[in-house]
């Protein structure tokens, strides 16, 4: 499927980085902040397009690009047409950093036990990932600081002194609270922890300080869940789009 009229690129060299974080230059156009996909194309593609992004816009995604929804090659394959085009940056989910380590560890046991449960993953039937989601997913950082807000895929363990290079934390934790200290003051915008509609629409009302997005996109048709959620940083709107994958 093609999204945009481009030249084919060569099959990019597989780059590993263990990069944290990445600078983000000044924005002179919206920033827009995306969590949790899990497969969701044709819902990723419809609320994007809500967007009508320009080249000065920004746009964000919190990581858990795979898995659960049934078309995570076409999300891979979507966001990188789309970084060609308009500024997107990307973070590393648990579930991306689970295919990085089958991928190192090379163990045909972990491929098939995932497979099993993930038909419709990334990976393919002789146990191998295209090189393509290899260097994607390998240079995903963990964090992004902006100048008011920082954005992880779970959270942080401010308990830990360096909180900011705990990669477990910042992919898995659950259970966590605000440090006005460390956070610089910040607001923390995160994704991984599924939370009901109402519960997301009250935070960002009232400005605090954690702000969830994942609503469970892939429970399509829960009450209070199954919508893939975009925050616009400007103006603190919530745009909704329900799970369309079933249409």
């Amino acid at each position: 499927m093609n999204w945009f009229k481009r030249n084919k690129s060569p099959q990019p060299e597989l780059v590993t980085t263990n990069q944290f974080t990445v600078q983000v230059p000044k924005c002179t156009g919206t920033r827009y902040i995306i969590s949790d996909v899990h497969g969701c194309l044709k819902t990723l593609v419809c609320l994007v397009e809500k967007l009508k992004l320009k080249p000065e816009d920004q746009l964000f995604l919190l990581g858990d690009y795979i898995d659960r929804g049934s078309d995570s090659r076409g999300v891979l394959d979507y966001l990188i047409d789309l970084q060609k085009h308009y500024s997107v940056f990307a973070l590393k989910g648990n579930h991306e950093d689970d295919i990085e380590s089958m991928v190192e560890a090379n163990n045909e046991k972990l491929f098939a036990n995932y497979l099993e449960a993930e038909p419709d993953s990334i990976v393919n039937s002789d146990f191998s990932v295209d090189v393509k989601y290899q260097h994607f997913i390998a240079n995903l950082p963990y964090y992004i600081e902006l100048e008011n807000h920082f954005l992880v895929h779970a959270g942080f363990n401010f308990k830990r002194q360096q909180c900011f290079e705990d990669t477990d934390d910042m992919l898995w934790i659950r259970r966590w609270n605000y440090d006005a200290k460390k956070a610089k003051n910040k607001t923390i915008i995160h994704g991984h922890t599924v939370n009901n509609l109402t519960d997301i629409k009250r935070n960002i009302a009232r400005n605090e300080k954690i702000i969830p997005l994942d609503n469970g996109c892939f429970f399509a048709g829960a009450v209070g869940h199954g919508n893939l959620l975009c925050l616009n940083l400007n103006t603190n709107e919530l745009i909704i789009q329900e799970n369309i994958e079933n249409n």
